[in-house]
């Protein structure tokens, strides 16, 4: 077993981040643990120059001066090259670590700045974080160095797949920006992302327009300041589909305005294809009582008297 030393924290060069990987700022419960019973579990540094350099154990270092610690305990490493420091890290840390897609890509572009070839980092090092050996997915994941930081931290927040932020690629700088600028302010899960994202390049791409251009036309409904960040997605989502769909759009506005005229009961439903590729409808009744059912039924039959059920029919039989 390997002796552990005491260093001081002054000992220890905090501007080396090579194999610090993590995304997230220190958790406050690691540092409400080291108050309570200190650091159990010494971090590991090797010699680099005349201080040390941290090969596993940022958030534990990062903690503890802010715990009032001037020392932490360490396994004192010989002095390495880059690339073996990476791999020491992710050995410690496998099974242990969950990483996002993009702090995959960030580790696999450490090992590409240490001058590790393309096809040991395919072959060896892709094994390590649990994917598979493809050179095309390598390719993507050395990729991610093309997105800022801010729109990096956004995506690994929201636990974005590489499937989905991998449209940003064929973006330009300003398209980026604009989303995430978009994306800060939404604050959306990762469908949602993944729904906004392809509307946005699909517009942009029918249109001959940049994503940026699609994005600025949303700017009047992040301006709209008494909406929360949910209440904005909803108007957002409805605005781009719109574009993306202008004739579904317009069929379901007809729709919705033919529902309106026939002024059903709160508890009958009508449904029917959202894509209207059919033209089959359905009513839907619930009801608890003979009342409640008579009450449906009787708005049913006026709507009949009334016309708006033909106009409605009428919408679906001129579909195509």
């Amino acid at each position: 077993m390997k002796p552990i030393s005491e260093i001081a924290l002054t000992d220890i060069n905090p501007e080396d981040r090579l194999t610090d990987f993590s995304l997230d700022g220190c958790p406050e419960k690691l540092m409400d643990s080291i108050k309570v019973i200190g650091i159990r579990h010494p971090i590991s540094v090797c010699p680099n120059g005349n201080r040390y350099a941290i090969v596993s154990g940022h958030k534990r270092f990062q903690a503890a001066p802010r715990c009032g610690l001037t020392n932490i305990p360490a396994f004192i490493i010989p002095e390495i090259d880059d690339a073996s420091r990476l791999v020491i890290n992710l050995n410690e840390n496998f099974g242990q670590r969950h990483y996002s897609d993009i702090e995959k890509g960030i580790i696999l572009n450490k090992f590409k700045d240490a001058g590790v070839t393309d096809a040991t980092i395919i072959t060896e090092y892709m094994p390590l974080l649990e994917l598979e050996r493809s050179k095309k997915l390598a390719s993507d994941y050395l990729a991610v160095h093309q997105l800022d930081c801010g729109l990096q931290k956004l995506l690994h927040r929201a636990r974005v797949p590489l499937k989905t932020f991998r449209i940003f690629y064929n973006w330009d700088e300003e398209s980026r920006d604009s989303a995430e600028n978009l994306f800060s302010k939404l604050n959306p899960g990762v469908n949602k992302w993944r729904e906004l994202l392809e509307l946005i390049d699909e517009i942009a791409h029918r249109d001959g327009n940049s994503p940026a251009q699609v994005i600025t036309a949303t700017d009047k409904i992040l301006s709209t300041a008494d909406k929360t960040s949910p209440q904005m997605y909803d108007p957002i989502h409805q605005h781009l589909y719109n574009l993306r769909y202008p004739v579904l759009s317009d069929l379901k506005k007809q729709v919705a305005r033919a529902l309106d005229e026939m002024k059903l009961d709160d508890k009958t439903r009508l449904k029917f294809q959202e894509t209207f590729e059919s033209n089959e409808l359905k009513l839907e009744l619930k009801f608890h009582s003979e009342k409640e059912l008579s009450n449906q039924v009787e708005k049913i039959f006026q709507a009949l008297q009334s016309g708006s059920v033909e106009k409605l029919i009428r919408i679906f039989q001129n579909i195509g």
